[in-house]
């Protein structure tokens, strides 16, 4: 597994893209076009476990990093952004037993959390840049179809996420509210059509 951060227990949001290429230099060379706004992405080849099974065999998984890290990412915004703060505890402890932690893991994470970073209200991307982002990257690459993902996990690249599924997104162009409200750990597929 790559380096995908600094140091420590601290859980973190990860972005994973799923593409049907191996030219990773291409894949950063693309990334590279978009740095705009500041938002520095850089594509790192990976291969989780998990993901495998999910993946058609001229598939690869690349990490989309960010340094540190994607907290508070747009992606799935629309899930965790709570004004009730009880509703937002239990959606994180819910995610945590469904991972099988126990709940002295459970009780650390949520100390973490609290302590070491400041509550995801404000998403460091909008669903434009995204759909910019794969739109660019689908045509750049000769794609047809992209995959993306974001997971939590621990920084020091900790236990693999947990894919629950796979499933069709639509056109990415029209993506604005499945991006907002993509559930952790399921692969997204988007097809990759030119704006409107």
């Amino acid at each position: 597994m790559n380096d995908i951060g600094a140091g420590g227990d601290a859980m973190c949001t990860f972005i994973t893209l799923i593409a049907a290429s191996d030219d990773l230099a291409r894949i950063n060379a693309i990334l590279a076009t978009l740095d705009q706004r500041g938002c520095a992405r850089r594509a790192e080849r990976d291969d989780t476990p998990s993901l495998r099974p999910h993946l058609a065999r001229d598939e690869r998984e690349y990490l989309l990093l960010r340094p540190p890290c994607d907290c508070g990412t747009f992606l799935g915004n629309a899930l965790w952004h709570s004004t009730d703060p009880d509703a937002a505890r239990a959606a994180d402890l819910a995610r945590y037993r469904r991972k099988g932690w126990s709940e002295a893991r459970i009780a650390r994470a949520m100390a973490d959390k609290h302590r070491d970073r400041p509550p995801r209200s404000h998403p460091k991307e909008d669903a434009a840049y995204w759909i910019t982002l794969m739109i660019v990257l689908g045509e750049g690459l000769g794609l047809s179809r992209l995959g993306l993902m974001h997971h939590f996990r621990n920084r020091d690249a900790g236990p693999a996420p947990d894919v629950v599924a796979r499933c069709e997104a639509g056109p990415v162009a029209d993506a604005t509210e499945v991006l907002a409200r993509m559930p952790d750990g399921v692969i997204h597929d988007f097809h990759i059509v030119g704006r409107r």
